[in-house]
């Protein structure tokens, strides 16, 4: 099996799982383990509503959606057009069904699909692809991709090769045969740069890179 088919399948059958980390309504020692080893899920998820600027009238494209959680925010906040893409039928099933509940149907569309294949009519005002460079195993073509279809901003996490957690993820995943990926530092900002992107606020989180960036600017920004 490929890269993607592996990380596909995964992710099929850990759809409801992976979106319980979104919810509080959980035991004590499911929060816990949520905290210590997928806080910055939620983390990272908080900061990209705040650091996203505004929404309203805005067209997003969210590649690697999963259960959709981003792309209604996104909508909730006013976007006019959210475009979910993503390889696992049960995370597209899960955010269906999520935008429905949330009264947001008709401003989110989800697609199963491989990004850049399963691409949408363009270009899009913003682009995020979150928690999605830890499973892709050739990161260039897609990040090149999502900077030719967006006009103002991308927001992207990509996970730390040097943190503590990063052996245990090593073997948790490599027992259940999904396929991961690490980048340090310099690998990232290389990458940045091969596709292009220049202008970009950096925040190192405790697992994670997450990089804004602004695609109309010219220097890197630490912040």
């Amino acid at each position: 099996m490929s890269v993607d088919e592996r990380v596909r399948d995964h992710f099929d059958l850990d759809a409801t799982r992976f979106d319980a980390i979104y919810d509080d309504r959980k035991g004590r020692v499911a929060r816990w383990v949520d905290d210590v080893w997928r806080g910055v899920v939620r983390r990272r998820f908080v900061l990209t509503l705040e650091r996203i600027g505004p929404l309203a009238g805005r067209t997003v494209l969210d590649v690697g959606c999963g259960s959709g959680r981003y792309c209604l925010a996104y909508a909730e906040r006013g976007a006019a057009r959210v475009v979910g893409i993503d390889f696992a039928p049960a995370m597209i099933r899960l955010a269906t069904d999520a935008a429905r509940r949330a009264g947001v149907s008709d401003r989110c569309e989800f697609r199963v699909g491989r990004f850049p294949d399963a691409v949408p009519d363009g270009p899009f005002d913003i682009a995020s692809a979150m928690g999605l460079f830890d499973y892709v195993a050739e990161p260039l073509p897609l990040l090149a991709r999502m900077r030719e279809l967006a006009q103002s901003t991308i927001v992207m996490s990509f996970p730390k090769a040097r943190e503590w957690r990063v052996p245990f993820r090593r073997v948790r995943f490599w027992l259940s045969g999904c396929p991961l990926f690490f980048y340090t530092e310099a690998q990232v900002r290389d990458l940045l740069a091969a596709a292009g992107i220049r202008g970009y606020d950096w925040i190192p989180l405790d697992r994670d890179y997450l990089v804004i960036a602004h695609l109309d600017g010219d220097t890197a920004r630490i912040s």
